[in-house]
């Protein structure tokens, strides 16, 4: 039986699904105005493992992943006119929709790299603020809320267990920072978080509600979301530590506040990525993506496996170095189980193998423990087990941990897909063809224009394993 760590509990806790036909998970997606980095990744990859080791206990995985394509604000930011969104949209000169769209398909096509499975279904947040409405409304019922002048806040006094989670305490929350201190003094304590927020002049995200014409607050979106496609209960919240407190604590308050209900059962977190022990930051040009990495040398399969090296509990340092030891751990393993190595043709006893399978489902088990899986892989390599058996072992193991032992990436592919089938134009394979350069020499603003110019003629580009765009008719 998969056992996780529970964020609420602070212990392993055994999954026992609510429903026997399906474990409902939900992610916290990405906010779509820029590029995803390697720390992004490295939680999307805790979500794609549980997916696999889900299915690799002979559950079926329901997975529900939001895409934020209207930006949120921070630490309740109410003076701030612009969400990032808006900001990276008026930086390029587009509209908020467009970058969303563009940044969109850019995460899909990473998550596709990574060889992530893919959700069951994606919610973008700017398509169900009629929910967020809804959530708002039965909190206001309860009498939990309070506000005025277009501005509706949650009451966190009235939150039964609020703290659970992160272990924040009321009277020691966030003061009012960087806000403006006459909207500031609109909430009762600086705990206090906006379900709505009244219209700022010049604002493209904008909808009509009981409490007048604005848009929602950012805790407000997960919860809603999560509620309309896992129900009021499910069993799984997936995200990075850095998301506990304020956004969690405040979606899993409201949610169960709002229903009564528990909301998820567990609350898994993904610690932090470091890079050369340091935060990542624009500043310091180390917010690296899966470009950057190619463009080094690592394919994303080594940065994946480099990732199961330890266990998503434990905080990440990346480095150049590292990662390269990975990749080249990564390689031994393919050639071992390929039988090119002197492993592959021993003459051990097939029924050996029943052992390492054991070793390895009870790794998976352990609260995901990739780290200890892998060394079972790397025993296995190295054993005198036939090779016709230790090719299967591999085979059953990628499953779960998708890096291509055998030299293959089999996952189904992240993203929404498009129709395709016919031929594009010789202009748009023109463009692709110059995209593909751009990359290699890495021009990404000239690529990122080219890419956009190739979706205004309504194609899309995907990028194969050999680095070259492929195109395909939207």
């Amino acid at each position: 039986m998969l056992s996780l760590y529970d964020t609420v509990s602070r212990k392993k806790v055994p999954l026992v699904p609510l429903r026997p036909d399906r474990v409902g998970i939900y992610t916290c997606g990405p906010t779509v105005y820029r590029y995803v980095h390697i720390g992004n990744l490295r939680t999307y990859l805790l979500t794609d493992l549980l997916l696999r080791a889900v299915r690799f206990d002979g559950l079926a995985p329901f997975s529900v992943q939001n895409i934020t394509d209207m930006g949120h604000m921070h630490q309740e930011q109410l003076a701030q006119t612009e969400d990032k969104v808006i900001a990276a949209a008026r930086a390029a000169g587009k509209t908020a929709k467009e970058i969303a769209e563009f940044f969109t398909g850019a995460f899909f096509r990473d998550c596709r790299r990574m060889n992530f499975l893919p959700s069951d279904v994606y919610p973008r947040a700017s398509t169900h603020v009629p929910e967020m409405i809804a959530m708002a409304k039965e909190l206001e019922g309860k009498g939990v809320t309070y506000g005025e002048g277009g501005y509706l806040y949650f009451d966190v006094t009235k939150a039964k267990g609020y703290g659970e989670l992160s272990g924040a305490v009321l009277g020691e929350g966030e003061t009012a920072g960087r806000t403006d201190e006459s909207i500031h003094r609109r909430k009762n304590r600086p705990e206090d978080f906006s379900l709505w927020l009244a219209a700022d002049p010049g604002r493209e995200f904008l909808w009509e509600s009981p409490w007048g014409l604005g848009w929602p607050g950012w805790h407000i979106e997960c919860a809603a979301m999560a509620e309309k496609y896992l129900g009021r209960e499910f069993d799984i919240h997936v995200g990075g530590v850095d998301l506990r407190f304020p956004h969690h604590e405040n979606s899993r308050a409201m949610a169960m506040t709002a229903t009564g209900g528990r909301f998820a059962l567990l609350w898994v977190h993904a610690a932090h990525l470091l890079v050369d022990g340091r935060k990542m930051s624009k500043s310091l040009s180390n917010e690296y993506t899966l470009d950057d990495l190619e463009s080094r040398g690592v394919s994303p399969m080594d940065f994946r496996y480099h990732c199961l090296t330890l266990h998503y509990r434990t905080p990440m340092n990346f480095t150049w170095a590292a990662q390269g030891a990975s990749a080249k751990a990564l390689a031994r393993l393919r050639e071992a189980f390929s039988g090119k190595g002197e492993t592959g043709a021993g003459g051990g006893r097939a029924d050996g193998a029943e052992g390492f399978r054991r070793r390895f489902r009870e790794a998976i088990g352990d609260d995901l423990n990739a780290p200890r899986a892998l060394a079972v892989v790397h025993e296995a390599a190295r054993s005198d087990l036939p090779g016709d058996v230790v090719r299967e072992l591999a085979r059953e193991w990628d499953a779960v941990l998708g890096v291509g032992l055998l030299g293959e990436v089999s996952g189904e592919g992240a993203g929404e897909s498009a129709p395709g089938g016919e031929a594009a134009p010789a202009e748009v394979v023109g463009l692709a063809r110059s995209r593909d350069r751009c990359r290699r020499e890495r021009r990404f603003a000239e690529a990122d224009a080219l890419r956009e110019r190739i979706r205004e003629a309504g194609y899309d580009v995907v990028d194969g394993k050999d680095g070259a765009g492929r195109v395909r008719k939207r």
